[in-house]
Parts: structure tokens; sequence; C-alpha cells
């Protein structure tokens, strides 16, 4: 049994495989099942390199998650498409050990590194991914799944950044272990010297601090709403766009000169996605300023 009472199994049965469908549409709200993988998709993944996990409770269905091994100009990688909980059983640890069960399958096939993309807006994903799985990005997509439907994304567009997941890294044996967690966004900036980029203003809108192509310190900052959908609900699609439009700019300026996402961090009125201007090898093996 993983965190919460939670089991965690490979899953091949159609039977199984249509109740990942239902618990998809489940986790994002999708009433439009084109937006949830079809079962027959799920199944040719099964028999062709593909890696399906379905989480329990209780015997109960309540998360899944899927993908599959990617060779691209000789690098080996497996690709985690998707990985999704029920509404009514998240913030339980059901993602987090569908997470680690991947890791464990990965690492058995000899392969040392997972990749998906997720919305960098969405402050719980990226507080997920990057402080506490270990994994960084270094790639920002604008739009790219184009417009989709469901209750999270929903007038939203669809920009995503790509999680990188180096599960054989100390960076990530680190983070699993709960060590390496950047400190405060307040310490950031007056121990550390970090730089805000942007930061959350009046109103809970967003106010850019400096130009990305300014920053100097080695530490930037950019602040994330604690929720994006909140936002969007409860002041208007144009204060959430606005959101999008600076955070966007901020991060794609900051990732073309070479910062990496490597964390998230509390401030007192928002959160905030970390960046470091350091190597890639330093960042895997744990060399970050805070160490």
């Amino acid at each position: 049994m993983g965190p919460e009472g939670v089991e965690v199994r490979r899953l091949s049965r159609p039977e199984e495989l249509e109740e990942v469908v239902e618990v998809h549409a489940s986790a994002w709200g999708s009433r439009d099942y084109r937006e949830v993988v079809p079962a027959h998709v799920l199944r040719a993944l099964v028999d062709n390199g593909g890696l399906v996990l379905g989480a329990f409770v209780e015997g109960k269905m309540v998360g899944a998650s899927y993908g599959w091994v990617v060779c691209e100009r000789g690098e080996r990688y497996f690709y985690s498409h998707a990985t999704g909980v029920a509404e009514g059983y998240k913030y339980r640890g059901v993602g987090y050990a569908l997470k680690l069960r991947q890791r464990e399958e990965v690492l058995a096939m000899g392969i040392k590194l997972i990749k998906w993309t997720f919305d960098p807006l969405q402050s719980l994903n990226t507080k997920f991914n990057l402080r506490k799985l270990g994994a960084i990005y270094r790639e920002y997509h604008v739009n790219y799944y184009g417009e989709m439907r469901d209750e999270i994304n929903r007038g939203l567009g669809s920009d995503r950044v790509k999680a990188e997941w180096w599960i054989a890294s100390r960076l990530v044996e680190a983070k699993i272990g709960g060590e390496l967690a950047a400190p405060s966004a307040g310490e950031l900036v007056e121990s550390y010297g970090a730089e805000v980029v942007v930061e959350q203003g009046g109103g809970g809108l967003p106010r850019q601090v400096m130009d990305p192509d300014e920053v100097s310190s080695e530490i930037a900052l950019v602040a994330l709403p604690s929720s994006i959908s909140e936002v969007r609900d409860r002041l208007g699609i144009e204060a959430a766009l606005r959101w999008r439009e600076a955070t966007r700019r901020a991060i794609r300026g900051l990732l073309r000169r070479g910062y990496i996402a490597v964390d998230y961090s509390e401030g007192k009125s928002s959160g905030y996605v970390v960046l470091v201007r350091r190597g890639l090898s330093e960042v895997l093996e744990g060399r970050l300023p805070w160490a």
C-alpha cells in the first residue's frame, strides 16, 4: 500500500481500462468525452510499450496514469501523458502514489527520464511536480493543445511547460526524501538575492516588477495565483488572461536566458515558481543555491 492507504497496480483488462476513462473524466471535469482517451487506445498502449497504472482505495479505482516509451534522436525516455485523480479523492496522496509507482516501473525498464506537460499557471501542479517530485522544466509551449473544454482549462488556452523528471538523480531522491526544498520567497530575496519578476498586486492581479531580460541574480521568482480557476470564476476571464500573459512573458523570457525552473516557494500573498541560472548537471546533482 502506498501513501494514505493507496494501492497502485498495472492495468490491462478491458473493464479496468474503461474505468480509467471514467476516472479521468471526473479528474478534469470533462463533459465531452472527446477530451478523454478511449479505452481501446489504452489497450493498444498496454500491448505496445505503454504503461497504464490504476490507484485504488478500498478496492475502488480513484486515480489512473498512462504513458509510453519514446526513442527520439537516440534518446530514450518515458512520456507520461496523463495522471488524474477522481473528484473527491484529490489531495489525499493518490497522485503521489501513482507517480512513485511509475518511477519504480520506469527505472526497472532501464530508463532514467520521464517527461510530461503541465500548465505552469496552475500553482498546485507546479508545487507537486517541482517541489514534491523533484521535476524541473526548461521548455514553454504556447497553446500546446489548442482550446480545451474541460472545467479546469476552459477559457485559459493551453500553455504548457515540459516537465523533466530525472528519476535516478540526486535531486529527485532528495526531493522525494523531503530534502532540498527552497526557502520562503522572502528568505530567497533577503538571504540569497533572488529577484522577483512578477508578483501578485492589488485586487489579486499580477504586477510585473521587472523585465525578465534585466534579471541579474541567479535566482528569479515568478508569482502564481493560488488558484487560476478561482481567479477566472471570481474575477472574470480577463483577470485570468492577465495572469496568463504576465507569467508567459516572464517564464519564457527567463527560460530563453538559460534559467531552469526547479521549485515552488511560498510567499505572503502568493506562491512563486523558482528558477535558477545553473547548468543542468549541477541542478540534477542537487547543487542549488540554498542546498
